[in-house]
Formats: C-alpha cells, structure tokens, sequence
C-alpha cells in the first residue's frame, strides 16, 4: 500500500467520524426544537449545537476537496501529463519541473547503488542527500497539485515552493558532479587494474593504453584533489592498482610543479602506474599475513621487483628505464633495499623519485597491519627516512610541494573549527609554510556549518594552524549533511 493510499485511508475514516458526529447534532436539533419556551440557558445550548453542525459540515467540505485533489495526485503523479484545472501557468510550469527534476534523479538511482565505495547505501552521503532531494521534488509535486482555487493564493504559494525546487535542482547539479567524480576516479581504476592483470597473465597488452592512462592522470592533477583509495587486500588486483594509481596521483602533483621535471612529466607518471604489477606474481598467503612475515614469505614479496621489471620489458621492449624504475623502486641509498641492495650514485635519479613517493602513498594508506597514517606523518616519516640516509633528500623534499596537507584535505585547526584544504604554497616562506595552507573554513569551533566558507591563508594568519586531518568516517560525520560531495 502507497503512502498515498493510506493517507486516503485516514482521511476517509476521519471523514466518517464527523458524519457520525453531524448525526448526533441533527438528533440534538430535533429534540431541542421540541422545547419550545424553555430558559435562556437551553437557547444557548441549541444555537451551540445548531454551530456544531454547520461547523461539521464545513469540514466535510473541506475534506471533500482534499479527498478530489489526492485521488487526481494519485493519477498524475505518475507524469501523466494531465494537470489541475484550476492551476495558473506559473504553477503549471513549477509542476512540470518539479517533474522533469524527479526524472532526472531516477536516472541517478543506479549510479548512487553501484557506488557506494564499500559503505552501506544508508552511510553513504550521496545516498541520504539523494533521498532529501528526492523527498523535496515529490513534496513540491504534491504541494503544487493541491494548490487552492483563487489565483492570488496559488502566486502566493509559487513563491515558496519554487525556493524549494530551486534548491533541490541545486543539489542535484552537486550530487551528479559528485558522482561523476566519483565514476571517473572508479573507471581510471578499473582501467588500471585491468591493464597490469593482463600484463601479469601474458596477455599482449599496449603500451600506448598505459600511456593514455598517464596522460589522464596528469591532466586531474590539477583539478581533483590527491586521495588515497582504502582498496580490499583480499583483491590484490584492486589492491596494486589502487596504490599504483595513488603514486602516479603523487607524482603527477610533483612533476608538474618542479621546474626540472616539468619538462618531461610523462615517464614518472607511466613509471608509477607500473612499477608493483610483479605484486600479482606474489602467492595470495603471503598478501594477506597481517602479521610478521617469515623467510620464506618475505622473499617472496621481494621477488615482485624482479618479476616486475621482467613485465616492463615485455611491455615496453626499448624502454630500459621503466625496467630500471620498476625493478629498483625498494631500493634504499644506504644499502639496505632490494633486490640489490644497491647505494647512492648505483640508484638511478628516476627510481629515487619513485621511491620516495611509493614510501609516501603507502604510508598514507590503510594496510592489514595498521590503519592510514595522517598526511602530515606519512610526509615527516619518509623525510625521516631521507634525512637518516634511505631515501634521496632531494626526491623526497619534492613532496613538500604537496604541503603537510594536501589539497582536499578536510582538516580540524586547534580552536576546533573544520576546514577544507583548498590551495597550497609553491614557494614556501619558511620551514612552517607547508603546514599552514589555504583553507576554506566549513564549521566553526562548535561544530555549527558556516553561512558560507570562509577562506584564510594559515600561512600569512595569526589565527589558529591545524592540528590534524579528519578521517574518513570523521569527514562523513561533520560535512556528510551539509556538504556531501566533500565527505
């Protein structure tokens, strides 16, 4: 049963009651018709009930009407086509926008379904503020179709119910960017890991779709903002293209931004996007060991380098340096990587940028062995490794260029209020500059959403810094209603 059909329900048993009460007030009538001459008091008591009668049958007018308007939004809610007669051209026309809005929504039903990015459809922000939208467009259907007679009340009225569909077309015109960000970043994905399963299995695969991919990836870098994928362990394909993906995300960000690589950007892109395809060579138990590996189990995660670089080679035959990146990407300056232990002047300058955004985007993301690390850890932990002689110095304070907090980033200041990452310095002032970049301010220290965002440029402000980046079920809880497509 629709909610409409047991809103008819009660309505027709309400109706029955004042009926039954209408009844009783006729019998009051007869029988005080009978007491002719009787005292003041009893008069007043007639011409009470001779109220309570006209007053039924008022309502029973009223109903009358609200039962005709329902029974004919039952039949055009479906987008019949057929509208009320007595409805002006402006609320005709609100009418059929509200229509072709709702149509629009169900042609986003199935993209909110199918991604969901493992939440639950009730967890995931896009799906509440798709059902608040939806749940606006009827209202505005339902409201219009039950529009009184008169004119000037129904120009009264366009007023507010055009405020809320132009509020719902709003955020329709948000949720389908969203979503459209969304199937882009999944479809670049699935690409990847379709590409390096391919490659893994032997199956002729052109470098020139890796390429294409780079390219892409490249052309985002200045307009999405860096994330990093919590892909499943027990899909190792989705898991080595989520991560592979997310260092060719890093390196597009650095390359296109340094004066010295800017020149020649596509080879660490493509580099990146390749360089753990040999992790799908790696038996499935040693994957998923969440905890100390043994011998046997380390080895063979440390043949992936090699049984990578054998697949680069295949890939791209004339292409020795992606081999030499790809093979050499766990190599540490100090000696202690693999699989040749190689130092210094032996690491090729590629590989070592490599290297030092591989540390980075790891550490950033989730592992069965520990959840993500804050940005502003993972990028003090792989300078650390520089500065204690692993990585190249040089490569890795290009990752400054990301700042402590990369654009995108949602990020709590110490007075408590939320704001949005949303540019960051190039040239920085001094060593606090990459923890202090330009942020949109969201919320304010209660928690309350902001108006409107207000921006503040940490680097040049007396105000509060930040204090640390919001996790993801974080980010939900404090933008998911207001803000959706940032959580």
């Amino acid at each position: 049963m629709t909610d409409t059909q047991v809103l008819l329900g009660k309505i027709a048993a309400l109706r029955q009651r004042l009926e039954q009460a209408q009844g009783l007030a006729r019998d009051a009538d007869s029988a005080a018709a009978t007491l002719a001459g009787t005292t003041r008091d009893d008069s007043g008591r007639v011409w009470r009930l001779e109220r309570q009668v006209e007053s039924g049958a008022e309502h029973a007018s009223l109903l009358d009407g609200s039962l005709r308007q329902i029974s004919e939004l039952t039949s055009v809610s479906d987008a019949s086509g057929r509208l009320p007669r007595q409805l002006t051209s402006r609320a005709r026309r609100i009418l059929e926008d509200a229509h072709e809005l709702l149509g629009q929504l169900r042609g986003l039903a199935d993209q909110i379904d199918t991604q969901a990015s493992g939440l639950s459809r009730t967890g995931d922000p896009l799906a509440s503020a798709y059902r608040e939208t939806s749940a606006m467009t009827e209202t505005v259907l339902r409201v219009v179709q039950a529009f009184p007679d008169a004119a000037s009340a129904q120009l009264r009225l366009c007023e507010g119910v055009e405020a809320i569909l132009g509020v719902a077309a709003q955020r329709l015109a948000t949720l389908s960017q969203a979503l459209g960000k969304r199937r882009h970043a999944a479809t670049q994905l699935d690409n990847l890991a379709n590409l390096l399963a391919g490659l893994a299995s032997g199956k002729d695969v052109s470098v020139q779709e890796f390429t294409n991919l780079a390219e892409a990836v490249l052309a985002d870098a200045d307009q999405t903002p860096l994330c990093f994928p919590d892909a499943p362990a027990s899909q190792p394909g989705v898991a080595v293209a989520a991560h592979s993906i997310t260092v060719a995300r890093v390196v597009a960000r650095i390359v296109r931004h340094d004066a010295e690589l800017r020149s020649r950007p596509l080879e660490p892109v493509l580099a990146a996007l390749v360089h753990d395809v040999g992790m799908l060579r790696v038996p499935t138990e040693a994957w998923l060991h969440a905890g100390a590996l043994d011998g046997e189990q380390r080895r063979a995660i440390e043949r992936h380098t090699q049984f990578g670089a054998d697949l680069a080679v295949r890939l791209l035959p004339s292409g020795a340096w992606l081999a030499e990146a790809v093979r050499g990407h766990h190599e540490r300056l100090d000696g202690t990587g693999y699989p040749g232990g190689l130092r210094d002047v032996h690491v090729a300058p590629l590989t070592r940028l490599l290297a030092a955004c591989d540390v980075y985007a790891a550490l950033c993301s989730p592992r069965l062995h520990r959840p993500a690390r804050e940005t502003r850890t993972a990028l003090a932990d792989t300078l650390l490794m520089a500065d204690q002689g692993a990585l190249d110095p040089r490569e890795a304070e290009r990752l400054l260029l990301l700042t402590f907090y990369p654009i995108g980033s949602v990020v709590e200041l110490a007075d408590g209020a939320i704001g949005l990452v949303v540019a960051t310095h190039a040239a920085p002032r001094d060593l606090n500059t990459p923890a202090r970049p330009v942020v949109a301010l969201l919320a304010d220290a209660r928690g309350q959403a902001l108006p409107t965002p207000h921006h503040v440029d940490l680097a040049w402000s007396d105000g509060p810094g930040i204090v640390r980046t919001l996790t993801a079920a974080e980010r939900r809880e404090a933008l998911g209603q207001r803000y959706p497509e940032l959580a």
